[in-house]
């Protein structure tokens, strides 16, 4: 098209578009209605025309000849983000496409390129369909399933907005893609996890599982995951009390190697200061701080060794260890309340400890009737 032809357009456009707001003025209700349906098809058919003057300009070597990319190319003509270039021309090379010598093909999207060339669907929606049809779970379907996917699809975006046409399309192709992808035949994925702990307390876990350790992990939580109605807590954080209680429990059975000498254990530390003042808590062994409700749990069902430090942290007094529930008392409780005694749960005693009703740090006695089985899981401040 000369520079004329394109002037006389432009002029015929401004005049056309010139007509319509005038006699918009005048319009109220369904004609308004009316008219916002006819600019949209006026910006279907300009869309359009921009994909294939893109799909043209392409074809004839133009951008080639220029030295340029497609995208960055398109992005620069049209003052669009580079993003938003790369979905025209692919849009584009799918609806227009051509062969290596320059030849144009048969769309490989034709339900799309009808619908397009129809002004029925938004240059979005063709976007939609070429996404997900180029995703690799599309590329697992038969050929022929595929095809009639797209056609369906064009069919579905003249009804559906863009962003309902993608759930959708995206929901349909898995539920086709049955297999899933095939086992990764590259190197294996080699199980890692790191501790991190935080300034104050406390630390965070990042990692990475293969296949078959993930599940063993998952299926273990999902074992005693508290449900959401129970606890005004998120999954996020139901799932990492979950973790704690098998880690717990782990320690509780006797599961685990001898640490020095004796079972794996939990050290906390009473500051010499700090019993003075009546702390509110307490240090544990790699750094962290406990609040005091959760500090009184932990030693209920403990070995304690009160050691005493002076101001410089040396030793002035080493107590004697003493097991304040013994394993006899232990089989008592369970075979009395047969699991965790907090109404509504069903944990069993395997998943449970002993603790004071009275505590045993006001001079609670450790008493058959003294004693009740809790479950880590629930909030209680023994």
């Amino acid at each position: 098209m000369s520079e004329s032809s394109i002037a006389t357009a432009r002029q015929a456009v401004n005049t056309a578009m010139a007509v319509l707001r005038a006699a918009s003025s005048s319009v109220t209700g369904q004609e308004l209605i009316d008219q916002l349906k006819f600019l949209k098809t006026v910006s279907r058919q300009a869309e359009h025309d921009v994909l294939h003057t893109i799909a043209r300009l392409d074809r004839e070597g133009e951008f080639a000849e220029r030295g340029v990319r497609p995208a960055p190319a398109v992005a620069d003509l049209l003052r669009c983000r580079e993003t938003e270039a790369r979905r025209l021309v692919a849009v584009a090379a799918s609806v227009f496409p051509t062969s290596l010598h320059g030849q144009p093909l048969p769309p490989k999207l034709p339900g799309t390129a009808m619908a397009l060339g129809g002004w029925e669907i938004d240059q979005a929606h063709a976007e939609v369909i070429e996404r997900v049809l180029r995703s690799d779970a599309a590329g697992r379907l038969d050929p022929r399933l595929w095809a009639n996917v797209e056609i369906q699809l064009a069919d579905l975006a003249r009804i559906y907005r863009p962003d309902q046409l993608a759930g959708l399309a995206r929901d349909w192709i898995e539920q086709l893609d049955q297999d899933g992808p095939a086992p990764d035949e590259g190197e294996p994925l080699v199980n890692e996890l790191h501790l991190a702990k935080s300034r104050h307390g406390g630390g965070q876990i990042k990692g990475r599982l293969d296949a078959s350790t993930f599940e063993v992990v998952a299926r273990a939580i999902r074992a005693i995951l508290q449900p959401s109605s129970d606890e005004n807590k998120s999954l996020g954080q139901r799932q990492a009390d979950a973790l704690g209680a098998i880690c717990e429990h782990a320690l509780d059975e006797g599961y685990l190697p001898a640490e020095g000498g004796e079972r794996p254990h939990i050290t906390s530390i009473l500051n010499w200061e700090w019993m003075q003042g009546q702390a509110r808590g307490a240090t544990l062994e790699y750094g962290g701080q406990t609040t005091a409700g959760e500090l009184r749990r932990l030693m209920c069902d403990a070995k304690i060794t009160p050691v005493v430090l002076d101001g410089e942290s040396r030793p002035l007094d080493v107590g004697r260890e003493k097991r304040c529930v013994t394993p006899a008392q232990r089989k008592a409780v369970a075979a009395r309340d047969r699991g965790c005694a907090h109404p509504g749960c069903d944990r069993t005693p395997r998943w449970c400890q002993v603790h004071h009703i009275r505590m045993w740090a006001h001079h609670g006695e450790s008493d058959i009737i003294n004693l009740v089985m809790l479950c880590r899981l629930l909030p209680n401040d023994p």
